[in-house]
């Protein structure tokens, strides 16, 4: 069976990683790499990583890295995605949503509007299944966390069982698909990436670290 040409929505954390190798293990192309990148501070919508992190992980990975420019203030990214899109010659793109139905809509609305079929590897699984295993194929690192929803001790820790059971705990997303957390993968099956701190800041109800290649200055 020939593979489809595909693209993933590339947000460089455990989500977009596991789809990735699900797909790629159902016999998708994967050859694209797209990130929601804000036009002004050339960091990542949500997780607010540098541009640069993701596209380290695009290239170990064998994709190549195209951010989608835009204004989260605008509201303009499903905009630049299809312009973009419209310029590639893909089959498929797959996305890590686990049950945002809202997003889902307007993801396939994008991609059936060009003819590309929208794959979702992680629709609907339980999110115990999820982490389960995410964590046998990497070791995601706690980049962002809501200020009320999440303690800052947990900020910049490798996702393990404590974090875990504390989200059990209060009753929140174990997958962060609420915005609880935003994670990073540096480590996992296919790579390993030199990565250090430089700071953290906060981003409205957000605090984040700012995660640079190599050993930092």
């Amino acid at each position: 069976m020939r593979k489809l040409r595909t693209f993933i929505l590339w947000s460089g954390g455990k989500d977009s990683y596991l789809s990735y190798k699900k797909a790629s293990r159902r016999g998708f192309s994967i050859r694209y790499a797209l990130s929601y990148v804000e036009r002004r501070t050339r960091r990542l919508i949500g997780c607010h990583l540098r541009e640069e992190l993701v596209k380290e992980q695009a290239e170990k990975l064998g994709m190549e890295f195209l951010p989608v420019y835009g204004s989260k203030r605008r509201g303009d990214f499903l905009r630049s995605l299809k312009e973009l899109l419209a310029g590639l010659s893909v089959e498929a793109g797959v996305f890590g949503d686990v049950y945002r139905r809202e997003h889902r809509n307007q993801l396939e609305g994008v991609c059936g509007s060009l003819g590309i079929r929208a794959v979702f590897p992680l629709w609907g699984m339980a999110e115990e299944v999820i982490l389960s295993e995410v964590l046998q194929i990497s070791r995601p690192t706690v980049v962002c966390r809501r200020i009320r929803k999440l303690p800052r001790r947990f900020l910049g820790r490798e996702l393990d069982e404590e974090i875990l059971n504390f989200l059990r705990e209060q009753n929140l997303s174990l997958s962060g698909e609420n915005g609880e957390y935003q994670t990073f993968v540096g480590s996992c099956e296919d790579f390993e990436l030199n990565v250090s701190v430089l700071k953290t800041f906060r981003k409205s109800y957000y605090e984040c670290i700012d995660l640079v290649l190599g050993g930092g200055s």
